[in-house]
């Protein structure tokens, strides 16, 4: 299932498209040429679908329509390439995290809540305070993936506000409530993959872990990997020419992420991109963890201060539990990967 945010809507914030294929790919094969008779039939699909069945879009781009052309048709035609058949015109990264069955559900409650509410009070979408990748920050920070970020109105002012949050996220080290698709990109793999599990008192002190840790589960593990999955080629593409890749907020020396962007989407490492790689470098860090376990009271006295101490014995405990429990997981997935790879 694909979900994609588009800042026509206005009765909903988010449609949901059916399989990977469909929502990257629209249904075109690599070797396939994408020409006008291919993007109508595509269009075509998603109508008798009924995907964008019952969205309205603002009043503003339905003035646009001739008189002879259907509502869903147009509305079809102003998605193709955004919401759906993604690849047609645009090249899509991929960052994945692994999640339990509660926190997907978690993603799915805030997702359908931000319909609810678009369907009461509309969406109004706004580049800067309230766009695509507001929507998909919070739905994971829904599930505990990180802190949500505040959505804002339009205007002067609250773009002021989203200024001022990025002042304090720099001196405080948390996130400002800007929020873009690329860095959200960067982020997820920084979720996925470089948050401390290698010691129980690492993990306590950084609160995303210690909270997902709560919940029996951690962002940074097995299968958190990067994806690409690009614009159809140029040699048979007739409806689209390759763009720019998307904007990154980066601050460099303080906050850093366009080395990091350009190292993911030009060469990512195996370890990211590769899962019997990622699976292996995992079963070593998990050992590594457990060989290097201090005792529960070699812990208490680096903590430092009796305020956490009754919180850091219960999370000690479930911390290196969920690390022997991984280890475990990951050498059966390593087995069934050789299994099926013979």
């Amino acid at each position: 299932m694909g979900v994609s945010v588009n800042k026509i809507f206005d009765n909903v914030t988010w449609v949901a498209i059916p399989g990977r294929d469909e929502f990257f790919r629209g249904g075109l094969a690599p070797e396939q040429t994408l020409d006008k008779d291919f993007y109508g039939g595509a269009i075509v699909k998603a109508i008798t679908a009924g995907w964008f069945e019952g969205i309205r879009v603002k009043d503003a781009i339905m003035r646009q329509k001739s008189a002879v052309m259907r509502p869903d048709e147009f509305i079809v035609r102003h998605s193709i390439g955004t919401d759906f058949a993604v690849n047609f015109a645009r090249t899509a990264y991929s960052a994945r995290v692994p999640m339990t069955r509660d926190a997907i559900a978690r993603v799915i409650a805030y997702l359908n809540g931000a319909n609810e509410s678009a369907q009461t009070s509309g969406y109004t979408w706004n580049m800067y305070t309230n766009n695509c990748s507001h929507v998909v920050h919070n739905a994971l920070a829904a599930a505990g993936v990180w802190d949500p970020k505040v959505a804002r109105g339009p205007g002067a002012i609250n773009v002021a506000r989203d200024m001022v949050s990025v002042a304090q996220a720099l001196v405080l080290s948390r996130m400002s409530d800007f929020s873009f698709p690329a860095n959200n990109f960067v982020r997820l793999y920084e979720a996925g993959n470089e948050r401390p599990i290698d010691d129980a008192l690492a993990a306590f002190r950084n609160h995303d872990v210690r909270r997902t840790v709560s919940d029996g589960w951690m962002t940074t593990g097995p299968g958190a990997l990067i994806a690409t999955y690009p614009i159809h080629d140029a040699s048979r593409n007739r409806m689209f020419a390759p763009g720019r890749d998307p904007f990154l907020f980066s601050v460099p020396l303080l906050w850093d992420k366009a080395e990091t962007f350009k190292m993911l989407t030009r060469d990512a490492p195996a370890i990211v991109s590769d899962l019997a790689t990622n699976l292996a470098d995992y079963r070593e860090r998990y050992l590594a963890t457990l060989a290097n376990q201090r005792s529960l009271e070699d812990e208490l006295a680096l903590l430092g201060g009796a305020r956490d101490e009754n919180d850091f014995r219960d999370f000690y405990g479930r911390f290196y539990a969920q690390i022997a429990d991984e280890l475990k997981r990951t050498d059966a997935r390593l087995t069934e990967y050789g299994r099926l790879a013979s």
